[in-house]
């Protein structure tokens, strides 16, 4: 397997349990932080991305799914959507909460990836000041 692929599964399953761990937390707006790790850990921006999408998604999916089955989150859903478009739209708004998270975990990959982007070519244009006192 190559370095790169197994750095993009290997970064998947960080942010799906990063993501997990922040579902705890009442503000959910934090589920762009997993999102800017795993752009941090891809080399390319493409795997940034697909792995902050894939994590973030798959993850929400799942809270989404346990929250149906356990909760009954589907009805409170339903009463929500009838507030906002009529009865019945249960499915448009899980279909609304999974394509945030997808977006949030997309945006997060790409920001992380830009990121390290910016701080290579910094430290490529500026190297380490104990290399140049070594070769003095």
């Amino acid at each position: 397997m190559e370095i790169e692929s197994r750095t993009f599964f290997i970064s998947v399953v960080v942010v799906l349990c990063l993501t997990m761990l922040l579902t705890l937390v009442p503000v959910w707006q934090l589920v762009i932080i997993p999102g800017i790790i795993a752009g941090m850990l891809n080399k390319s921006l493409k795997y940034g991305v697909l792995s902050g999408f894939i994590g973030v998604t798959l993850s929400w999916g799942i809270y989404v799914l346990v929250g149906v089955i356990t909760r009954n989150v589907y009805i409170i859903l339903n009463q929500f959507g009838a507030l906002i478009f009529g009865e019945g739209f249960a499915g448009l708004v899980l279909l609304l909460i999974i394509l945030l998270a997808s977006i949030f975990g997309a945006m997060g990959g790409g920001i992380g990836n830009s990121f390290m982007a910016l701080i290579n070519a910094y430290f490529e244009k500026h190297p380490f000041r104990d290399s140049k006192a070594k070769s003095e």
